[in-house]
């Protein structure tokens, strides 16, 4: 090949480019390719610049799904991204599970693409089906790659940007919210706040590691006795836009556990259900009407 590679490229265009695309047989993905080639290698204030610049029939995104697979320090990660319907970059949400994962939150991704957003629900390593050994402590770096990755699609809008974390999870989205800027809200559900007031049960912890990959019980049991107390992030997380949503029921994380983190942020929403357990099995409906509402009041719908 003459020249840098595509990286090079793209990072030192300084001037206006105009590409026009079409669809070939509504397989908008393949007629997109050379844009989520520029939106991917290209720095992200040219991606927000570029992206604003969208006009007419070539704006137009279809609703779907689509596997996608993306890298984290060596590691496979697999995911669905559920593509919103609309005019333009759409804004768009990270899903983050716990662990093991069993209660994904989907019903979450579904509501928001009905509502216009694209959603990005992963896999962290060495979980349902993503290569590498599981690790608590890779879970950051996990959610970077997947941040990158979302940032990268021509769908997406850069300026609007959601994390939703469910129980370690939350843990995840509040720890990585509050060092990234370019995440514009946090919505947390059941998150660990100070992992050390939980005495993780040995057998939970061994019923947990026969479903996630490399790992045993004890290795759990270490990995969470390293985690990081959010108390260290108050005044990161004071700038944030960000909800909290627990259950009064919750057998893992009672409203106690969260008591003195949210007095300590004023600018926290506080929501909770008097019925609910950890995984909100008794109300889904209101959960999802509760998330996507605040989202969309944030980031806006885009239908």
């Amino acid at each position: 090949m003459l020249g840098p590679g595509p990286t090079a490229q793209y990072a030192r265009m300084s001037a206006p480019i105009l590409t026009l695309t079409g669809h070939y047989d509504d397989d908008q993905p393949g007629a997109l390719s050379y844009y989520r080639d520029f939106m991917r290698y290209a720095t992200p204030a040219w991606r927000r610049r570029w992206a604003g610049n969208w006009r007419g029939g070539m704006t137009s995104f279809a609703a779907g799904v689509d596997g996608v697979t993306f890298d984290s320090s060596g590691a496979q990660l697999l995911g669905a991204f559920y593509r919103g319907a609309g005019q333009a970059p759409r804004p768009t949400a990270v899903l983050l599970h716990g662990v093991p994962g069993v209660e994904k939150h989907l019903d979450l991704a579904y509501r928001l693409r009905d509502r216009g957003w694209n959603c990005l629900c992963f896999h962290p390593r060495g979980s349902w089906g993503s290569g590498g050994t599981y690790s608590m402590g890779g879970l950051v770096d996990d959610t970077r790659a997947a941040v990158d990755w979302t940032l990268a699609q021509p769908s997406v809008d850069p300026d609007r940007l959601a994390l939703i974390g469910a129980s370690l999870g939350g843990h995840t989205v509040l720890l990585h919210g509050a060092a990234d800027p370019r995440v514009r809200a946090l919505a947390a559900l059941c998150p660990v706040v100070d992992p050390q007031a939980f005495d993780f049960p040995r057998q939970m912890a061994e019923d947990f590691a026969l479903m996630l990959r490399g790992v045993s019980g004890e290795d759990l049991l270490a990995q969470w006795r390293r985690l990081e107390d959010l108390g260290g992030h108050l005044g990161a997380l004071a700038q944030r836009q960000l909800l909290l949503v627990t259950a009064d029921r919750d057998e893992l994380f009672p409203p106690s556990h969260y008591t003195a983190f949210a007095a300590a942020l004023p600018n926290i929403e506080w929501r909770r259900h008097p019925e609910g357990d950890h995984a909100f099995s008794a109300c889904r409906a209101w959960l999802v009407e509760v998330v996507t509402d605040w989202l969309a009041a944030r980031l806006g719908d885009q239908t």
